[in-house]
């Protein structure tokens, strides 16, 4: 009895074991899935690209799932979470379709306290920011001062050239911090790290031309917008045709004080550059100010800004005066992703908070963001998302998040708003100077991502069969350029795009 007993146990502890080592077999070996014998040499083509020696540092989370069937086709630490960088867009602008709707504009009051009487107004003239990222030249054939001289225009045609109180800017509508958790700290001069704001001109930047001198002075600059809320210091000298140029530009902290450094070519070409601005709602102010001044409208009582932590505006028994809307969400998202524009990003995502919460801030923002991914079946506590464009280096999602978004989206009564506002490979966007020549341009449609050691790319494909891919592609922590990570995702790509399936 005693060695029956024995016996048995130790027929159990041996089960057990295998079970055990099968497992951590499993666990261990890259989980992949063939379409079909004839297909297994690709896969095996893709595993060789990822396995490169060169990339033994790297992390990787690949997946392909097929849209129509939901089959996945390719996997690699497809749960891993990883920072996707710029892939976070997709998120925020997909949730922003699906929460607001294409058609969705905003809205911003120009208001008054008092009467007009005669060419005055009488009180003061207060413009309620809503979110609005558009009042720029973007979509404005580039003239950063259309929606301003617009306002101007309306404010002649009411008959009013002059204002007796003030013109203050309400920028109650957004929480006071513009940046985003987990930033890094040098990098917030550029205009890609600029802040949100219920007022924002210019995409919260100004940009600098650099023209060179004659030699040995300081070259001519340009500033767009000219105003006398930049301040410019410039330590640019102009050295001979044979040197080379070399220029520097930042701004100091907390501040608008932009210095320039360096050396620029007697016949060097203009040299330009977008700058962050510092409290983007006095810039916004300030500049409108002066282009009131500019159209001949006297504003006797100069400007200020009302906002959560600044002195309050009370609307209560103001009178609007007109209205202004932006364009629609679908052009919005469109220009957001095509460009990788991080600043629309962040005004798309506090508006959610306005509309949801009635603030704009983060928090509320991505409380929406949860609450649709919980309906794309993406569990929100399984992921970290801090921001809205994926600026920020502590936001941690996975490629099968991804795939499940765009499986979502593809099934959606938006998707069509949603893939029309993806870089189209080889030619636009983001992807413009990707596969230029090769079988996958003009067919695959993603967004790409960049960051501190994070290089990604999500969005769809179309095989040789006409069938719709979702491919999903996220590397962390490589030491080789970003280029040699994008040469390894675009020939997957093509390789995907040849690939047919159907006999």
């Amino acid at each position: 009895m005693y060695s029956r007993n024995i016996l048995t146990s130790s027929l159990v502890l041996f089960v057990c074991l295998s079970i055990q080592i099968e497992a951590q077999k499993d666990s261990t070996k890259n989980s992949v899935k063939y379409w079909s014998a004839g297909s297994k040499e690709i896969w095996q083509t893709v595993d060789g690209l990822l396995n490169d020696p060169n990339l033994t540092s790297a992390s990787w989370g690949v997946m392909v799932q097929s849209m129509s069937s939901g089959e996945v086709l390719y996997k690699r630490n497809e749960n891993k979470l990883l920072n996707s960088a710029s892939l976070v867009k997709l998120f925020t602008t997909a949730t922003a379709l699906s929460f607001l709707g294409n058609d969705f504009t905003y809205e911003t009051q120009i208001r008054t306290t008092g009467v007009i009487e005669g060419a005055t107004l009488n009180g003061d003239l207060i413009i309620v920011g809503s979110g609005d990222p558009t009042i720029s030249g973007r979509l404005y054939n580039d003239d950063i001062f259309f929606v301003f001289n617009q306002w101007a225009e309306k404010l002649i045609d009411l008959g009013i050239m002059s204002v007796s109180g003030s013109l203050i800017g309400d920028n109650s509508a957004f929480e006071e911090l513009g940046l985003g958790k987990g930033w890094q700290w040098d990098h917030l001069s550029d205009w890609y790290a600029a802040p949100a704001s219920a007022l924002s001109l210019n995409d919260n930047a100004v940009d600098i031309t650099i023209f060179p001198g004659e030699l040995g002075f300081s070259p001519e600059i340009d500033l767009t917008p000219m105003t006398k809320y930049i301040t410019v210091i410039n330590d640019i000298v102009t050295v001979p045709a044979d040197s080379t140029t070399k220029i520097e530009i930042s701004r100091d902290n907390g501040s608008n004080i932009i210095r320039l450094s360096g050396r620029i070519r007697l016949n060097n070409k203009p040299y330009s550059k977008s700058v962050s601005i510092e409290s983007p709602a006095e810039f916004f102010v300030q500049v409108l100010s002066e282009v009131l001044q500019r159209r001949g409208i006297r504003v006797q009582g100069g400007w200020k800004v009302g906002s959560n932590k600044g002195p309050e505006v009370n609307l209560k028994g103001t009178t609007l005066l007109f209205k202004h809307y932006s364009k629609q969400l679908s052009e919005i998202v469109r220009l957001c992703n095509k460009n990788s524009y991080n600043f629309y990003a962040e005004q798309l995502l506090k508006t959610l908070g306005v509309v949801d919460a009635g603030y704009g801030s983060t928090a509320n923002g991505l409380m929406v963001v949860n609450q649709y991914l919980e309906k794309a079946k993406i569990d929100p506590t399984e992921l970290k998302l801090v921001d809205g464009s994926g600026l920020s280096l502590l936001n941690l999602t996975s490629a099968e998040h991804y795939a499940k978004l765009l499986r979502y989206i593809f099934k959606s009564d938006y998707s069509q708003y949603f893939f029309n506002s993806l870089p189209v490979a080889g030619k636009d966007g983001s992807l413009a100077d990707r596969l230029l020549d090769a079988s996958s341009a003009n067919n695959l449609r993603g967004k790409p991502g960049l960051n501190e050691g994070v290089r990604s790319l999500a969005g769809y494909l179309k095989t040789a069969d006409n069938e719709t891919l979702a491919v999903v592609f996220i590397s962390n922590n490589h030491l080789v350029p970003f280029s040699y990570i994008d040469n390894i995702i675009d020939k997957i790509c093509n390789k995907l795009s040849i690939l047919k399936r159907k006999k």
